[in-house]
């Protein structure tokens, strides 16, 4: 069956948030059937505000709505925009009142930056983990006190509510959903049409898998995932070969010719914008990230900063640091 994407939008909401996940369900949609020969849709999507009609955006852009909130009675998933207009939503009582009624039909709740608030506001994330644009936790905190927030995510979905980040990380929770529902090849795909990373590497100390571990289904997109998960390690070459189930001679010649680099300059280059993502989120003194990503000591991990970055470690987390 047709699963039904509703999206809530409101005056002065993020355009790229009402527009960037639909197209993630539309465009998966499209993929399927041309794909697949999928005859009947796999989603459908729609906006809906406080009345139909043109809803005018925060960039000046106006968005047409189908219909009314009101009168939308049913969908599968319900995702709320976010946006500059995000305090005007939180205060209508009546919009307020008919989420919280939503909530217990739709199969899905979610929301796209500052989205999470109108939903903290009508109490639904309280008890629940959720995640929203880093420079408003704050203000989600106040709102849902009872809720635990992760400013460093890109989501998070706690109790079949999710809540994303800033802006183009609805487009993340999209392909998150689209991954529950057709799998993880589907998503991979549908990113690389829209020339999007599945798993973005970065962002407000967001980080996650690279796109070409998440993409590849050989031994080396495997190695690679199994590689940032052992990064406190010693990672050489005979290791690295035994995992991926090679001669050293063998994986070495591979590794080049598949991965554009040497087995050592690339756990480097891994080993180097982990000890950048923890920085950036403020996690633990230098001597622990030196020790959590391979360095084994503050020394090496100033040399490798200032080699590759010219810049020291200290200071680039007071650049950069959250």
């Amino acid at each position: 069956m047709t699963h039904r994407v509703a999206m809530l939008a409101f005056p002065d909401a993020q355009v790229l948030d009402v527009i960037g996940p639909l197209e993630v369900f539309s465009r998966t949609a499209r993929w399927l059937a041309d794909t697949w020969g999928r005859a009947e849709p796999a989603y459908s999507v729609e906006v809906v505000a406080a009345q139909a009609g043109p809803v005018r955006m925060s960039s000046g852009l106006e968005l047409t709505a189908s219909r009314s909130f009101r009168d939308l009675d049913a969908c599968d998933t319900l995702l709320v925009a976010g946006g500059i207009g995000w305090a005007g939503a939180a205060q209508d009582a009546g919009l307020l009142a008919w989420l919280r009624g939503m909530a217990g039909q739709v199969e899905r709740l979610g929301s796209i930056c500052t989205g999470a608030l109108i939903l903290g506001a009508a109490g639904l994330l309280e008890g629940r983990a959720a995640t929203t644009h880093w420079a408003y936790c704050d203000r989600l905190a106040a709102l849902a006190p009872g809720c635990d927030i992760a400013p460093d995510a890109i989501f998070v979905e706690s109790g079949g509510v999710f809540t994303s980040a800033g802006v183009t990380t609805g487009m993340d929770l999209a392909l998150e959903m689209v991954e529950r529902d057709w799998g993880k090849a589907t998503a991979v795909a549908v990113a690389q049409e829209l020339v999007i990373y599945r798993k973005r590497p970065g962002g407000q100390g967001q980080f996650s898998r690279f796109l070409e571990a998440e993409r590849r289904e050989d031994v080396f997109g495997r190695l690679q995932l199994w590689v940032l998960d052992h990064l406190d390690e010693d990672l050489p070459l005979e290791r690295l070969a035994a995992v991926a189930g090679m001669s050293p001679r063998h994986f070495s010649r591979r590794f080049r010719a598949e991965m554009g680099a040497t087995p050592a300059a690339w756990v480097g280059k891994v080993r180097l914008e982990e000890a950048r993502r923890r920085l950036e989120s403020g996690a633990g003194s230098l001597k622990d990230v030196a020790r959590g990503c391979g360095f084994q000591d503050e020394q090496n991990l100033r040399r490798a900063f200032r080699r590759r970055l010219g810049v020291a470690p200290s200071d680039y987390r007071e650049r950069f640091g959250g």
